[in-house]
């Protein structure tokens, strides 16, 4: 894997959040795998052929998956509870080129039968 720059936006309820990290990554031709750290926790991405998978481990757990048109079932972990999660992805895009890769998702994060609009947008580039 090598070194880069992940910048992060999160879009939900009308709120927009930038994130900047440094991680790894490695880009494949229909694919991409990434790392970083978010303060304690430690944040997996896997993008194979459309399908996005997130993990999250540290102060709280998160497991994650979208594919377009599809619901997927997760998980999140807080305070030693667990309960279950749900994504039902409207649209998952992306773009890598040899350096970089774009992923845009659409989804509804859905919890306890509440459905939450959610976008996300993700750059992830070679560290120079």
């Amino acid at each position: 894997m090598e070194a880069c720059f992940l910048t992060i936006t999160t879009i939900a309820d009308g709120c927009e959040h930038h994130s900047s990290y440094e991680g790894k990554f490695h880009l494949f031709v229909d694919g991409a795998e990434m790392e970083y750290r978010d303060g304690q926790a430690t944040v997996c991405m896997a993008l194979h052929k459309g399908t996005l998978t997130v993990e999250r481990r540290g102060d709280y757990t998160l497991s994650l998956m979208c594919e377009n048109g599809k619901l997927h079932k997760g998980s999140i972990g807080i305070g030693g509870a667990e309960g279950e999660v749900f994504t039902q992805t409207e649209k998952l895009t992306y773009s890598i080129k040899e350096h970089s890769l774009l992923l845009l998702v659409e989804y509804e994060l859905i919890v306890s039968g509440e459905a939450q609009k959610m976008k996300l947008r993700l750059h992830a580039k070679r560290k120079e």
